[in-house]
């Protein structure tokens, strides 16, 4: 499992109740997304 995965899975688990910190899980999401298209395209699982 990558790094990106086990930290949105973690804080995911830790506030799922809580609606602000979902929308910043959201935005880390966006953000790991805009990283590694940048930086190693986007490929197709």
């Amino acid at each position: 499992m990558d790094m990106k995965t086990r930290i949105l899975r973690s804080l995911s688990q830790a506030t799922c109740d809580k609606t602000e910190l979902n929308q910043t899980i959201l935005k880390f999401k966006k953000r790991f997304d805009e990283a590694n298209a940048a930086i190693g395209g986007k490929k197709k699982k």
